[in-house]
């Protein structure tokens, strides 16, 4: 990243700040665009303005009245009534998700369900969480000084809460509003608190710099979970107004340091590590979930799979035969695979899956079946589901591309056919067979009102489906009849967390909450009564059985990830009775509650319709949000005198930036004007500027006395300037045709330039004037698998990037250039290591080419004139340690990793005033010594480190700082 620093550099922090993305709160945040065939309509409440597609009016109908309905809820405790925001729906994804963005500000909703959802309707939730983001960041705006509304506009909320406010306490503040203003929020969920629990009772307490930065050495749970922790303790302890008056410290001083922490012991009388350590300590002290019923029976089951040092966690175990077990393996420092465990614990990858839906993956007769998103081709927003069948006996892989939504496919126990969950345009929920053979869909069974559908399995006879039913009140077990469709509820409705139900026999098996931790439990059906099987310390998932029902296969929760365990099923005499109807309730979710308005009744929405209307695009690109009194360009991050003004429409297509920027080094300035247009299948950019260049020549001036003999002659500097005016239009198309687990995009982009010099007064005769017209034609490759979350770089890819530059047209001519470049990841020694080939090639195809060189020299070599370059560049990349050290809450260091590389390039030097070539060899060797860090416990990671360079035709040594920072991550 390069930073102008100069006169500006009070500026800097400042205004780099404003360009972090944050899914809450981002600066030019785009989450991509919908299809441009999409027509979009609104809806305009009292406090919202709904944009959503016109096929998705009944669901935008909801989304408007259930919005309204949380309004008055979610900024209660923190004494906020925001002002009215846009929510823009994006229908066409499988992703479920929502954010706020601010500058400009709107909500952004993924409003499709997923097979994880807890016992809330997926539109509610996201309402509660994300209106609580709203209030969040709309306290910081009204309530911090004018001024900087005035200099910066919307922006400067996303200054103060970039700067001041951790991700932990923002989402942590949104789950425990979810929490308080629901039945269901993930407070209230064992599962949510288990990694914590687990960390802080087998590994001891982490620093906070550790447990919210992450690590490469551990697995450390999400801030979600880290900020409900901490928001939720302190809030309890120090009542439901507390962090109002948090913020509101905060938005009084936008310029102090450290300003979190000095309004949490202003308001408390502790600052954020002494409560870390303080939470974490009681949290570690206390049985899991604070259940002590003495009838709790902690299984102690055969564990199948081998311990590791590493984390690695295990999902969806299924029973190949009585000596062999198929499963879902996902380890910190490699990507998930499908394998094979045997009776000796020895581990066989068998495939290497995408990224697999939740709950999506099961297995019958010799095949594994999984769901993955497929992206489309051109437009972000839009998703199919991809149905993949894995013949383990053969290796063979068979797939369908479906325009339906499905989720959760199940085969059944003879492998003819598949049921899964479908959604359809309109959310609506329901049932649909699939024969196994043909990949036909051959019934559909429709769920009733707005219920949903989870994770179906087969009946024994495969006459039924059993599944997990979401309605108004909770989740319920429930039985479908294939042959009629006819729905049976098997037990009474909870909101807490019921999974994958398994029938074997009378009995059907089952994980629930109902006592404070995901336990196992028994259904009977003929009686209807529910039994309390067995329990783990910290919980239990993914629960399967033996066809025969005489072995249960189950995830057991520890530090180190999911564990698969198999234990015989016990005597039902010693199985302990339970009313399902007595649901565990934490006093910690109950006090939350207490400190707000109430839980949000939904059933008491107004069913009236709210008039809708066209959004007509072409209206709203210009939506003018934000400036500043200094010219960013948010290409480079270089901060400049001058000013900006920023725009950005509310779909994100049209991103508009106008601007004057000065030059302290030219004393100079130009008016700057950007447009990027991403509403069509090619994305459009457009930039201009046009103004004053300064620059200076030497002249020799010599003396003469009254003889005409010289008598001395000096060199003298002479300014001048020019007029220039640039504009340039780029026309690209990216292309994504990734697959599985091969991230494929390729970009062909056009480029067109046209540059015009008038000369001034002070503007030397022999000084270019006129125009000239480049023209770039370019094709861009990338075909890399995933990462694992530790991995420095892809173990398998090949990049390529092709190049060709010329001016046909104008008053000059620039000469031409051809570049290619590629590069190759290969797997290193050892895991997480890798090896990394590139080579590059160009050529000036004209004599005197005024173009830039287009790929790398060696390391340690600079720039020069060229004709022709060949580039060849080694590397081997491999972390050394992970110490996770931290310095207070200055410094935390998480990784030092080394690169040694190896360069050679050819080069063809032209000789001045001759023809003719010089053909030089430059070798560099070396190597990189890069630290992962972070500063100020500020999220964004930073690289950094020295690079020593030998240069062989030289015999000189070459020393480098290394510094970037990837906002990308965030």
């Amino acid at each position: 990243m390069h930073i102008a620093f100069r006169k500006s550099a009070p500026l800097l922090l400042f205004l780099c700040l404003l360009q972090l993305p944050y899914n809450s709160v981002g600066q030019y945040f785009t989450s991509g665009q919908d299809p441009a065939s999409i027509k979009w309509r609104q809806i305009n409440s009292e406090n919202f303005q709904i944009i959503y597609p016109s096929d998705y009016e009944s669901q935008a109908q909801k989304v408007a009245h259930i919005f309204e309905k949380v309004y008055a809820f979610a900024g209660a405790s923190l004494e906020n009534k925001p002002r009215k925001i846009s929510v823009i729906l994006h229908s066409k994804v499988l992703k479920s998700n929502g954010f706020v963005a601010w500058a400009p500000s709107r909500v952004e909703l993924y409003p499709t369900p997923n097979q994880e959802m807890y016992a809330q309707n997926w539109i509610e939730q996201l309402a509660v969480h994300e209106l609580r983001h709203h209030s969040q960041i709309d306290k910081i705006e009204s309530e911090m000084p004018g001024i900087f509304k005035v200099l910066l506009g919307e922006q400067a909320a996303s200054l103060i809460i970039g700067a001041y406010l951790p991700f932990w306490f923002l989402e942590g503040d949104a789950v425990v509003t979810e929490t308080a203003l629901s039945h269901a929020g993930r407070g209230r969920m064992p599962s949510f608190t288990m990694e914590w629990k687990a960390i802080a009772d087998e590994k001891g307490i982490y620093s906070l710099d550790k447990a919210y930065l992450g690590s490469y050495k551990d697995y450390i749970p999400d801030y979600y979970q880290l900020g409900y922790q901490l928001v939720s303790n302190i809030r309890s302890q120090n009542g439901g107004e507390v962090w109002g008056k948090v913020l509101h410290h905060i938005a009084r001083n936008p310029l102090a340091l450290n300003s979190l922490s000095k309004g949490l012991k202003l308001y408390t009388g502790k600052n954020q590590d002494e409560h870390y350590l303080a939470i974490m300590n009681n949290l570690k002290s206390t049985r899991p979930f604070n259940f002590n019923d003495p009838a709790d029976k902690i299984q102690q089951g055969n564990q199948l799979v081998k311990a590791s040092n590493i984390y690695t966690t295990y999902r969806y175990p299924y029973f190949v035969n009585d000596s062999t077990i198929v499963a879902l393996k996902d380890p910190l420092n490699q990507i998930p695979s499908i394998i094979l465990i045997d009776k000796h614990q020895k581990e066989r990858k068998i495939f290497t899956p995408g990224i697999i839906e939740d709950e999506s993956m099961s297995y019958s007769d010799g095949k594994v079946i999984w769901t993955e998103a497929k992206p489309d081709l051109r437009w972000t927003n839009k998703e199919t589901s991809i149905l993949r069948i894995l013949d383990i006996k053969n290796g063979k892989l068979t797939e369908k591309i479906f325009d339906e939504k499905i989720f959760a496919p199940a085969v059944s126990p003879d492998g003819k056919s598949i049921i899964t969950v479908k959604l359809n345009t309109q959310n609506q929920c329901s049932f649909v067979l699939i024969d196994a053979g043909t990949l036909q869909i051959l019934n559909e069974y429709k769920a009733l009102n707005d219920n949903m559908y989870f994770t179906p399995s087969w009946s024994s006879d495969q006459k039924s489906i059993y599944a997990v039913e979401l309605g108004p009140l909770g989740k319920s077990l429930i039985k479908v009849t294939l042959a009629s469709g006819e729905v049976t509820t098997l037990t009474n409705p909870s909101f807490g967390e019921i999974r994958k139900p398994i029938q074997r026999g009378i009995y059907l098996y089952y994980i629930a909450d109902y006592a404070g931790k995901n336990d196992v439990f028994a259904f009977d059906l003929m009686s209807n009564i529910t039994h309390r099987i067995f329990g783990s310390k910290y919980g239990i998932k993914d629960l399967q059985s033996s066809n025969d029902g005489n072995y249960l296969l189950y995830l057991n929760y520890t530090s180190n990830g999911f564990k698969i365990e198999k234990t015989e099923l016990l005597k039902t005499s010693s199985w302990q009775v339970f009313e399902t109807k007595d649901h565990y309730q934490d006093s910690l979710s109950a006090n939350l509650t207490h400190q707000e308005k109430g839980i949000v009744d939904f059933s008491s929405l107004d069913t009236s319709s709210y008039v809708s209307e066209k959004y007509i695009k072409v209206k709203n690109l210009i939506n003018i949000h934000s400036w500043s009194p200094c010219y960013v360009n948010p290409d480079n991050t270089t901060v400049h005198t001058g000013f900006s003004v920023i725009s950005q429409n509310k779909l994100t297509t049209a991103i508009t930036q106008f601007g004057y920027d000065y030059s302290e080094v030219n004393r100079a300035g130009k008016w700057v004007g950007k447009f990027v247009f991403s509403g069509w299948y090619p994305v459009m950019n457009f930039y201009g500027d046009y103004g004053k260049e300064n620059s200076s020549y030497y002249q020799i001036n010599k003396h003469y006395s009254s003889k005409n003999v010289l008598t001395s002659q000096d060199t003298v500097k002479v300014p001048y300037s020019q007029k220039v005016m640039n504009l340039h239009l780029d026309l690209a198309v990216p292309l994504n045709f990734s697959r599985g687990k091969m991230y494929r995009i390729v970009e062909p982009e056009f480029q067109i330039g046209y540059s015009h010099t008038w000369q001034q007064v002070s503007t030397p005769s022999n000084i270019f004037k006129g125009s000239y017209i480049p023209f770039t034609y370019r094709l861009y490759a990338r075909n890399v698998i995933q990462q694992s979350r530790i991995d420095i770089q892809p173990k398998w890819g090949q990049v390529l990037d092709l190049k060709y530059r010329h001016t046909p047209f104008g008053d000059k001519q620039l000469g031409s250039i051809a570049s290619a470049e590629g590069t190759i990841y290969l797997p290193g020694f050892l895991i997480n290591h890798g090896f990394m080939f590139y080579g590059g090639f160009q050529r000036k195809i004209s004599a005197n080419s005024y173009f830039g060189d287009l790929i790398y020299y060696p390391r340690g070599y600079f720039s020069t004139q060229n004709n022709q370059l060949l580039t060849l560049r080694s590397d081997y990349v491999l972390p050394l340690i992970n110490p996770d050290w931290h310095l207070w809450h200055l410094y935390y260091l998480k990784r030092v990793s080394l690169r040694v590389f190896y360069d050679i390039s050819q080069i063809s030097l032209p000789i001045h005033l001759s023809s003719s070539n010089l053909i030089k060899s430059m070798n560099s060797t070396g190597f990189e010594l890069l630290t992962d860090c972070h500063f100020l416990r500020f999220i964004a990671p930073i690289k950094m480190g020295v690079r020593e360079s030998y240069l062989f035709s030289t015999k000189t040594y070459s020393s480098e700082f290394i510094f970037s920072m990837n906002l990308k991550n965030m």
